[in-house]
């Protein structure tokens, strides 16, 4: 293997030196690798301490390796031998045996460590997953508010606890599509536990209300799935993988028969280059039109490009005449034939979904059907091209280049044709989002103003605009050329059709309790989440399409650029996984009216504008606050973040002063009531967040908590800031009111970036390094 491979490239190399680098060398190599494996071993143990039920075992395999190591460690140990010549010196290395058995010990007590610590992870995962969900059941079972904040206080906990652990602990997750359903399934989480709380106040105030039940259960029910994906993600993960399987088995698994169109032809060529490589064996000396490999890079994949799937170049002539390696290659010529057929009829049921839908013209839908024709036409071409070679003469296999070639072209037709047929949907699908978008808003006029003629008229449209949009999704993730892109197509448009009837649900129980604080607050929650999903779904189909058409090394520049174009505002990063941060509040989440008035007014009020000044000075703090949470930015201990969220809520409380102020320039009208409500919120978001800072606590995993608890206070309440000074420019706009001039009687100062404090008019920074984790 690879440890006799570099101890024989060694001996070779010993020749060119003398005797003391030799020594020195091989000592050094064993000394090193016995100090690494002991800092490893010591970091097992120290996880063992911590969990009594592997305790055993981690003891028993950290002994193995410190074995392994400190015998690989002896035998790379040359004293120098006098008078003797070179060769003599490396002769204690002639019995390589000693060490590639060494190495395997110690390879395979590594592999066992790795294995125990993942069971620990498996395990902390889902027990915080148990303990959300029986927190869950209970929060859904209470009877009066009283109960249901104490309830959802320790499901919030809960819930902190699960969210540190699924993030923490995501690059455990080797496949891109677990990756990706876990980082979806964390969205949809933190999206829906926003909305949960208005949707069970709504449902406590009217709980004779049948309709608002159903709105605060499907809640609940998305909120289950997510935690059930979670689940499903980390045990799949981790303990089997269908990408591991035998094809036969994976024809069956439910993962197979729900890939894409797209992963689907990934896998049909993935097998043809398989059998092309195996039968490599009998004649490597061929010569023959090797044209067909250009078609292999249309769906590019680093997967197929494993060296376990290549055959060798050289030695294949003397295996023509073994009878067994030919009957081998008949099972394998017999399997392709079954694998083959299982994917062709997968993918041609696939197909389906495009020449079904309502949304695809008759001329692409015929151009469709006569392609996946033509496809089968080559593919049974190609079978029988492969058994006749098999059975005339087993190293013939260059004959069947036409038919594979055409076999190939076929499917890239296939595929074109499929990216046409969606292409040209996507401006009336662009419309949909719009049209429905605007729908929404609608809700919420005609349900205060009673008008239930007009707004079950709209709902109407509003469905056809919900089945259009996940319609699309659904062949866009049929084309999506990534497994990420893929699952979150899919997951998207899943929620989209879950919660998008909940936003017409919700404006009539906004029309039945007009009056009621939480039946807007309900609604305006909904809302937020349609806009939300939206705006997501819009910039995931503008990367597939951007993707598409791009080669694989270019694909995560030209999403970026997409993402960047569509999604990002100042102040707003993306992590990794593509996550845009919603700390700031200045975001799409809350339909980005606020950057929009910003940039419509900064240019006269930029002065003069109070308002404005305070919101940018809390979005920055706010952006700070999320940094410390990345180990990056000026605040650099938990004390600092504490102090920073002093100044946040201060700083909150002068803008509410200001924008009271403000509402009463206002006419009475609806407008008015709507601004009063979100401002009437702002104090009592304040309060809770200055609570929590002042909390005490005792220990690191005290003040963990404590610093999830201020983030997610300081989240809420410039949530509630970005929809209040959203209201104030819509209120100014429509009565050409004058924002200039409008203080708090405070002096606004500008924000500098590099202050890890205060960044507030009479606060200055903070420098404390008490209270640092």
């Amino acid at each position: 293997g690879l440890t006799s491979s570099l101890f024989q490239n060694q001996r070779f190399r010993v020749r060119d030196m003398d005797n003391e680098q030799i020594m020195s060398t091989f000592g050094n190599i064993g000394h090193l690798l016995n100090i690494a494996v002991e800092r490893f071993i010591t970091i097992g143990e120290i996880i063992a301490e911590e969990n009594i039920d592997i305790k055993g075992d981690m003891y028993d395999a950290a002994k193995e390796a410190r074995d392994a190591g400190k015998s690989i460690e002896r035998l790379c140990d040359i004293s120098p031998l006098g008078g003797m010549e070179l060769r003599h010196h490396i002769e204690p290395l002639k019995d390589y045996g000693a060490i590639i058995l060494a190495a395997r010990s110690l390879l395979s007590s590594v592999t066992r460590i790795l294995l125990l610590v993942d069971i620990i992870v498996v395990k902390k995962l889902l027990t915080a997953k148990k303990r959300a969900s029986e927190s869950l059941e209970k929060l859904e079972s209470v009877m009066n508010f009283t109960e249901f904040v104490r309830a959802f206080s320790v499901f919030g906990t809960e819930m902190i606890e699960l969210a540190y652990l699924t993030g923490h602990h995501r690059n455990s997750f080797k496949e891109e599509r677990r990756r990706a359903q876990m980082f979806s399934a964390r969205q949809i989480l933190d999206k829906s536990i926003a909305i949960l709380l208005t949707s069970s106040k709504n449902s406590l105030i009217h709980s004779d209300c049948v309709i608002v039940k159903e709105n605060r259960d499907t809640v609940f029910c998305q909120i289950r799935r997510a935690m059930d994906l979670i689940h499903f993600v980390v045990k799949d993960s981790i303990f089997d993988s269908s990408k591991h399987m035998p094809f036969d088995k994976q024809a069956s698994n439910p993962n197979y028969e729900n890939e894409s169109i797209y992963t689907t032809i990934k896998r049909i060529v993935n097998l043809i280059k398989r059998y092309k490589y195996q039968m490599s064996y009998y004649d490597s000396n061929s010569e023959g039109n090797n044209n067909a490999d250009a078609y292999f890079n249309f769906v590019d994949d680093d997967l197929w490009k494993s060296e376990k799937n290549l055959a060798p170049s050289s030695g294949g002539g003397r295996m023509v005449n073994n009878t067994n390696f030919r009957k081998h290659m008949s099972s394998e010529c017999m399997d392709l034939r079954e694998e083959l057929s299982v994917a062709f009829e997968k993918l041609f049921e696939k197909a389906h979904d495009f020449t079904d839908s309502p949304y695809i013209s008759h001329n692409h839908r015929k151009n469709i059907l006569s392609y996946c024709d033509n496809c089968k036409l080559e593919f049974d071409l190609y079978l029988n091209t492969i058994m006749k070679d098999q059975h005339e003469n087993v190293g013939a296999q260059l004959k069947g280049r036409d038919s594979e070639l055409g076999m190939l072209s076929s499917l890239e037709e296939l595929c074109k044709q499929l990216v046409v047929s969606v292409s040209s949907q996507i401006e009336d699908f662009n419309e949909s989002l719009k049209i429905a978008s605007k729908l929404v808003k609608s809700f919420h006029v005609l349900a205060t103003n009673y008008d239930i003629d007009n707004l079950n008229q709209r709902s109407s449209k509003f469905h056809d605009c919900c089945d259009h949009i996940f319609d699309i999704c659904k062949l866009l993730q049929h084309i999506a050329p990534t497994e990420r892109l893929q699952v979150q197509a899919k997951c998207l448009a899943i929620n989209l059709r879950i919660y998008g009837p909940q936003v017409f649900i919700a404006a009539k129980i906004l029309w039945k309790y007009s009056n009621s604080s939480a039946a807007n607050e309900n609604f305006e929650s909904f809302s937020d989440m349609w806009k939300w999903l939206t705006n997501e779904i819009s910039m995931i189909a503008k990367k597939i399409l951007v993707s598409i058409n791009s080669t694989k090394t270019d694909r995560e520049a030209e999403s970026e650029k997409c993402e960047t174009t569509d999604k990002s505002k100042p102040g707003v990063p993306a992590n990794e996984d593509g996550e845009m941060v919603e700390y700031s509040g200045l975001e799409g989440k809350n339909n980005g009216d606020l950057s929009t008035y910003q940039s419509k007014w900064s240019e006269d009020l930029s002065d003069d504008n109070d308002i404005l000044k305070r919101a940018k000075n809390m979005s920055a703090m706010a952006f700070l606050m999320y940094q410390f949470t990345k180990g990056n930015g000026s605040l650099r201990t938990t004390q600092d973040l504490f102090t920073q969220a002093e100044y946040f809520a201060e700083e909150a409380n002068r803008l509410y002063k200001v924008l009271r102020h403000f509402s009463y320039q206002v006419p009475a009208s609806d407008n008015k009531k709507d601004l009063l409500n979100i401002l009437d919120r702002v104090p009592t978001f304040v309060q809770a967040l200055q609570f929590t800072v002042k909390d005490h606590t005792v220990g690191k995993a005290a003040t963990f908590v404590k610093v999830d608890h201020v983030i997610r206070e300081t989240k809420n309440l410039m949530n509630v800031i970005n929809k209040v000074v959203s209201k104030c420019f819509e209120c100014a706009n429509k009565y050409k009111l004058n924002l200039t001039g409008i203080t708090g009687g405070l002096t606004s100062g500008a924000v500098n970036e590099n202050l890890a404090g205060g960044m507030c008019d009479s606060k200055g920074t903070t420098s404390s390094s008490e209270g640092s984790m």
